[in-house]
């Protein structure tokens, strides 16, 4: 494969995650080329068009896009590709995508993506260059994904201020669940909780507690559901172990055991002081 700087790249999808990558590859690749139904995402790319034709020049091609419309994707994009292309994607659920770049043409190489960061904003206009800077990327590698294109994905990451960990999809897919799909079902939870209260002080009173909680339902709609119904089991075996959690500190809570309860509180608090703790040490 090229290296990195003589790489032309082809992004579709100029939202958020699309356009914030380009930013942060300005004049680290030697062409980028924008694909995207919506003109607003163009003042970020070299170039833009609404054709894939585009496809036969490229040397990686990433789809950034919501994850159905990545699986529609990935045929036509494997019939256009040239012969040594690297195909791959920012979607937040792989093993579907996985199995969808496994019958992609043996002459076109594949890496599944995940950056795990992003914002609730959504669009080109709430783009980042900064937005991948110190995030975990996660690498699912399909049937055929070569060492050199691994090795390149890896280039990339770190190109744009990202760790790469690779990751098998099943294993990326569970973790996920709990700690990224579970907490987005979880905040629009509460705020469909606290909209059934009739009662308008309720929003009077709302400050950083519960804008912090709730953010995460804010997010694009189109882009979630796709994201949970795309990773139904392991979100599910997820919601499973949460509900559990919930009717234990209900129960505590209802005895009225107060020390009990406070003992699963200090759990929680250390476990996630132990979380905050792992990151800062990763940081150095």
């Amino acid at each position: 494969m090229k290296a990195l700087s003589d790489s032309h790249l082809c992004i579709i999808g100029t939202g958020l995650m699309g356009a914030s990558l380009a930013l942060a590859l300005r004049g680290k690749v030697r062409h980028l080329h924008g694909i995207d139904p919506d003109p607003s995402g163009a003042p970020y790319f070299d170039t833009f068009s609404s054709a894939l034709h585009s496809l036969y020049n490229a040397d990686v091609i990433v789809l950034a896009a919501p994850i159905r419309a990545i699986l529609s994707l990935l045929p036509q994009v494997g019939a256009l590709a040239a012969a040594g292309a690297l195909v791959t994607d920012l979607g937040s659920v792989k093993a579907p995508i996985i199995a969808a770049m496994d019958q992609l043409p043996p002459r076109v190489q594949a890496v599944g993506g995940h950056p795990m960061c992003g914002k609730e904003l959504s669009g080109a206009r709430a783009a980042d260059p900064t937005l991948y800077r110190g995030c975990t990327y996660v690498l699912c590698a399909a049937q055929r994904t070569s060492q050199a294109a691994l090795a390149f994905m890896s280039d990339l990451v770190r190109a744009i201020g990202a760790q790469p960990l690779q990751l098998d999809a099943a294993a990326h897919d569970k973790a996920v669940a709990h700690i990224s799909h579970l907490p987005y079902l979880l905040s629009a939870a509460l705020v469909l909780t606290a909209a059934e209260v009739d009662d308008e002080r309720l929003w009077q009173l709302a400050a950083s507690g519960f804008r912090d909680t709730s953010r995460l339902a804010s997010s694009e709609v189109s882009m979630m559901g796709d994201v949970v119904t795309g990773n139904r089991a392991a979100l599910l075996s997820a919601l499973a172990r949460y509900m559990a959690q919930i009717a234990r500190l209900q129960a505590l809570l209802a005895s009225e055991d107060d020390s009990a309860l406070r003992a699963a509180l200090e759990q929680a608090r250390q476990a996630r002081q132990a979380w905050l703790a792992y990151r800062e040490r990763q940081s150095l």
